[in-house]
């Protein structure tokens, strides 16, 4: 059988939603609230995909953020409070959703933007394992610490450095194009 062949109707939001809503955690709901979210995005709707998109929010997780402690030392001090504590944390997780969805991203290139941003004082992978995975819900410990090429975070040079001609180094100028998206992402934290 051609798959060309059957013909399907597009699928509605309002049916992504209701599958979503049928999920009892987090970790099984995200899923559907990303694909709620990136179509939206390819529609030009975005905020429009977050309003629907939050529906599939159990509350449980707003309520870990409203009680959030301290980040722990390895963040730079004026971000481990409040309101910007806050929002690495939400930050954290859309990256993750990021990483889940393209290769060329990996926690190894965003630790690499958040050192060479002075967002963490500490370069060890073990630790950004523990910081990461403790600000996202259902995050194995050593899933971020084996995702990338860590040795990115001992080239001394900023990654704003780093050669953008694919045609001198293509590997480079790949990390460099990524990590450019990831700084989009944690900029307004800055």
């Amino acid at each position: 059988m051609n798959i060309k062949d059957i013909q399907l109707p597009a699928i509605p939001v309002d049916f992504v939603l209701q599958q979503g809503e049928k999920e009892h955690t987090e970790a099984k709901r995200r899923p559907y609230s990303t694909l709620i979210r990136t179509w939206a995005e390819h529609e030009g709707k975005a905020e429009v995909g977050d309003m629907i998109a939050n529906k599939l929010n159990l509350g449980k997780e707003s309520d870990k953020l409203k009680n959030l402690q301290d980040l722990p030392n390895s963040v730079a001090p004026k971000y481990r409070k409040g309101a910007k504590a806050e929002k690495l944390v939400n930050t954290v997780r859309l990256i993750n959703d990021r990483i889940q969805n393209d290769s060329n991203w990996t926690w190894a290139l965003v630790m690499k933007v958040m050192l060479d941003e002075g967002l963490l004082m500490v370069n060890i992978p073990n630790k950004f394992d523990r910081l990461i995975c403790s600000m996202i819900p259902d995050k194995n410990r050593d899933t971020v610490r084996k995702n990338g090429d860590y040795s990115v975070i001992d080239d001394s040079r900023s990654w704003h450095n780093w050669i953008t001609n694919p045609h001198d180094n293509w590997r480079e100028a790949t990390n460099y194009e990524v990590c450019q998206e990831i700084y989009s992402y944690l900029e307004s934290i800055f």
